[in-house]
């Protein structure tokens, strides 16, 4: 839906007291936006998680995640689509934000795909971000985990046993317990899980 003429001036001084550095005036900005002229609005949010301007694509992905799923359908594209790690990144904290704000504990399977891309890159923020929605999706997030901490990678290892620690689980003692015994896993794993288990 294309916003008429008459509109266009209300629409860009409700964007411009979205982006003001005053909580206050940018949430009730947003609320306005997303009633009046959501779909201009979501299509601006998405678009700014492309701008290098990390406060603007901070408030963006704050704001797309009060969306709910129907962002989620919209991400999942963007992610596939786009080589840029900032745009992975931001797509990947939407997520997470979504899943927080609506406490979901199961994505669909379009959105695992994202998940399993995400977990096979490179990028130390990209993996860091999927661990983190991994560790808020209960007992998938908790599976998928079980078997990264196994990772070659020593960063994506690392951070699923810091996510694992925080769940309190029988299964995650017992995987705890397995990997202190195994020969073939790193001492700092080992490190950190005995760590863990202190605190």
């Amino acid at each position: 839906m294309m916003i008429n003429s008459l509109d266009i001036n209300k629409y860009t001084e409700l964007y411009q007291d979205f982006l003001h550095p005053n909580p206050n005036i940018n949430y009730q900005a947003f609320l306005i936006l997303r009633k009046e002229f959501e779909v201009t609005f979501i299509n601006n949010l998405l678009a700014n998680l492309n701008v290098e301007d990390i406060h603007i694509r901070r408030k963006s992905i704050l704001a797309l995640g009060r969306f709910g799923g129907k962002i989620l359908k919209l991400i999942v594209p963007l992610y596939i689509d786009t080589n840029n790690t900032a745009v992975k990144v931001s797509c990947l904290k939407t997520i997470l934000k979504v899943v927080v704000n609506f406490k979901l504990e199961e994505l669909t399977k379009d959105e695992m795909l994202v998940v399993d891309l995400a977990l096979k890159d490179g990028a130390a923020e990209i993996i860091l971000t999927v661990i983190s929605i991994l560790r808020q999706l209960g007992t998938t997030g908790r599976n998928i985990l079980m078997k990264t901490c196994r990772d070659k990678d020593l960063l994506k290892a690392k951070a699923s046993i810091s996510a694992l620690l925080e769940m309190k689980d029988h299964a995650v003692d017992d995987l705890f317990d397995e990997l202190l015994n195994d020969k073939s896993i790193d001492p700092m794993i080992k490190e950190d899980i005995l760590r863990g288990k202190i605190i």
